[in-house]
């Protein structure tokens, strides 16, 4: 038979993991709502630093090297972010953290601040990537892609900038 102290403790850890879950879960919906904005983010750079329309190339002239392009970016931004969420965090820099017991809220904030800073230099190497593989090739980069539709130039321009993130990833995990 169950005594109304077995009963009670049953009861609050019961309350503490259905707590805990929500909490997970709200967590875990903030940085999937980050995540997609730092795609949708990494967007609008990757058309910043090309000079030609992606959604035009994309969508109304069916230019696969263009597709291949953006296809690349959209991963390489997915290892960085991945990196990001799940690089480690130095909460001791952050002022804002009580040593003692540190709140939730206070330790995601850090974490969030953290993966913006990763998200920011990542997508800074991306930019700098991009701009070295116009400097070092022989070519008109760009000319290649929207004019010529060159699908293997797309593929190293791709694979530059998931290159870039693997690299990313190796620094920050």
């Amino acid at each position: 038979m169950l005594s109304t102290r077995s009963l009670s403790h049953a009861l609050n850890t019961s309350q503490n993991i259905f707590s805990n879950g929500i909490n997970v879960s709200i967590e875990i919906l903030i940085y999937f709502i980050v995540s997609i904005a730092c795609l949708f983010i990494g967007r609008k750079v990757l058309d910043w630093i090309t000079p030609y329309d992606l959604s035009n190339q994309n969508s109304t002239e069916k230019n696969l090297a263009s597709g291949i392009t953006l296809a690349g970016f959209f991963i390489a931004m997915a290892i960085i972010v991945h990196a990001s969420v799940s690089g480690t965090v130095d909460y001791e820099m952050f002022s804002f953290i009580e040593k003692d017991d540190p709140s939730r809220f206070a330790l995601l904030s850090a974490e969030l601040i953290t993966t913006a800073v990763y998200l920011f230099l990542g997508i800074v190497c991306l930019i700098l990537g991009r701009r070295s593989l116009d400097w070092i090739t022989p070519y008109d980069l760009n000319k290649e892609i929207q004019v010529e539709r060159n699908v293997g130039v797309g593929a190293i321009e791709a694979s530059i900038y998931i290159s870039i993130a693997v690299i990313i990833h190796g620094i920050i995990v």
